[in-house]
């Protein structure tokens, strides 16, 4: 049997700073794609050239990415799955991880993104992160998705840059497993800050899940149980979370702790839906007009006339 090789591609300065874990713990290949020379670390780096602009906007990263893109395309062809890293949250990120995606459903490459979203007063950062997370989750053939805002509203005593460490770690504990139990299709990853016992860290998780997305949402679950925990206290947290959800729960223990990190697997992305508006309009549109009615359909439709 052929060998599955793996690239993982650390997307704008988010995701670029994960690499070094992300790699260790994977033992892949690794890329950096940015308009930051500084972002290159010691991975290969593909540089976005937005040329004489200081500040460039999210739509002139993308449209500056079409040459790096075709230099990413070269290097996937030796590739089977890419796993992607990125910051939603930051112009790089928002810019190029859907337009990585895209390269990757071009060319039927198993792709599983990890994406982490922006806090709620980052207004300005919403309606780009919500259309990027979109058009990603189509590509994708495994979402991971972490919501900051959702982990600062759980722990408001934490910094910022205390919920992004958090954050990371609890990315890399789902990688460190992602060999032994993945789930398919869009998850939410919820997790808090480190606790003394396995339970205190489980509750941190479950109350960030259900503060992303209604738990009627959830399909299934894997709960990651860090460190050197008792295995009857692994009981009682599986026990504890059966009572909450009727959703299966599988347990996967390993890592550093001690901590509980809880993966998801949900019909809908809860809040993130709301962060693109006009998200809805295509699957309003496909279900009104099976055959397809082209651009009159989309200036008839009359959730598009109501718009101001």
């Amino acid at each position: 049997m052929a060998e599955n090789r793996v690239l993982v591609v650390g997307v704008g300065g988010g995701g670029s700073r994960l690499l070094d874990d992300a790699c260790r713990i994977l033992d892949a290949d690794c890329v950096t794609v940015s308009t930051n020379p500084e972002d290159a670390s010691i991975w290969p780096h593909i540089r976005i050239n937005c040329g004489n602009l200081a500040n460039p906007s999210v739509q002139s990263i993308r449209s500056s990415s079409q040459d790096a893109l075709e230099r990413m395309s070269g290097l996937l062809a030796e590739y089977d799955t890419v796993v992607m890293l990125a910051n939603l949250a930051g112009r790089s990120g928002a810019a190029l991880a859907p337009a990585l995606s895209g390269v990757c459903s071009r060319m039927h490459k198993t792709l599983a993104s990890f994406c982490i979203m922006p806090f709620r007063f980052e207004k300005d950062k919403l309606f780009h992160a919500g259309v990027s997370l979109r058009r990603v989750r189509a590509d994708s053939d495994s979402l991971v998705v972490l919501d900051n805002d959702s982990l600062l509203e759980c722990n408001p005593d934490l910094s910022m840059d205390a919920c992004r460490r958090v954050g990371n770690d609890a990315f890399m504990c789902v990688l460190d497993s992602f060999g032994r139990a993945r789930l398919p299709g869009q998850c939410i990853v919820s997790a808090g800050p480190q606790r003394e016992t396995a339970d205190e860290s489980l509750r941190d998780s479950l109350k960030m899940l259900y503060s992303t997305t209604r738990p009627g949402s959830v399909r299934r679950s894997v709960i990651y149980v860090a460190g050197d925990v008792p295995v009857g206290v692994i009981d009682s947290v599986s026990r504890l979370t059966a009572g909450i959800t009727d959703a299966p729960v599988d347990v996967v223990s390993g890592g550093n702790g001690p901590r509980v990190v809880l993966v998801s697997a949900v019909d809908v992305l809860g809040k993130f839906e709301g962060y693109d508006p006009l998200g809805v309009i295509p699957d309003m549109i496909g279900d009104e007009y099976p055959d397809g009615m082209g651009d009159a359909a989309l200036l008839l439709h009359p959730a598009l006339r109501d718009i101001e």
